[in-house]
This record gives structure tokens, sequence and C-alpha cells, in this order.
């Protein structure tokens, strides 16, 4: 069993943060992407340019709100405080809740020197499994580098 306890800090922190709003970001514009067509194409046939005006306003301020900086409570709850790897299961947990993932779904495992990112393909996507290095209570690096092998990225 490989686990890593305890709350990310310093650029591990940073670096999650940055991924929940580009993650954030990204849903949202896909969202507005699959509304335009239907959208453009009734405003222009029936001539309603307060809908397209509207749309517009909305695919400009919205992606917007995810910009919007998180105090500092909301911001560790959302951290991953405890991150688990047995057998085949990865179980990230933050103070919201957890989530598990499939060690065979990384799709990569980016090593940035102090922590490592596990990366997942759309469709499964999440910004919760980092591993700070330094956290490691269970397990080694090596155990955890062989669990990933050809997977692992260097930064």
């Amino acid at each position: 069993m490989i686990e890593f306890n305890g709350y990310i800090s310093g650029v591990a922190d940073k670096h999650f943060y940055k991924r929940c709003i580009q993650t954030g970001v990204s849903i949202i514009l896909v969202g507005l992407l699959f509304l335009a067509p239907p959208i453009i194409t009734f405003s222009v046939c029936y001539k309603y340019w307060e809908l397209l005006i509207g749309y517009a306003a909305v695919a400009v301020l919205v992606p917007l709100a995810a910009l919007i900086p998180k105090s500092k409570k909301e911001r560790k709850k959302i951290r991953p405080k405890k991150i688990t790897i047995q057998d085949e299961f990865m179980v990230s947990v933050t103070g919201y809740g957890s989530e598990s993932r499939l060690v065979s779904e990384a799709k990569e495992v980016r090593d940035y020197g102090e922590f490592y990112e596990i990366v997942f393909p759309i469709g499964k996507i999440s910004n919760n499994f980092i591993c700070q290095k330094d956290l490691l209570v269970s397990g080694t690096l090596e155990k955890f580098e062989a669990k990933f092998k050809g997977k692992i990225v260097k930064k």
C-alpha cells in the first residue's frame, strides 16, 4: 500500500488550484460551445438579436466566475488530504468526500520534482490526485513509480 497523508502545500497547492481553475473554465466553455450553434441559428432565423447578445454576454461572464478567488477555508476543503493506492485502486480524500479510480485508468503521471500529478483521460478527469512526495507515510517512491511504470513523465 502507498499512502500520502496530509494537505498538499507550497508548489503542489498552487499547481492544484491553478489546475482546478483551468478545468472549471474548460468545462464551462465546452458547455457553452455546444449551445452556440442552436442559439445562433435560432437568433439569426427569427431575428431575435437579444438572445444572441445575452448568450454572448453569458459566454464571456460565466467563465470569469471560475476565476473568482476562493477563501482559505474553501481552498482547504477542496484540497486532497489523503491519497491511498492499494492494488489496482486509488482513493483521494478531500474535505468534501472521496473519489476513487483504477490505477489502469491513469493516462500519465507527471513528476514535478516535489510532487506527482496523476492525469486521467477525458471522461475520468480529476484534479484530486496530486501526490506531494514529502507527505508519503506508507510505501516508497520507488513502489509508486513501479506502479505507474511507463506512464511517468518528468516536468
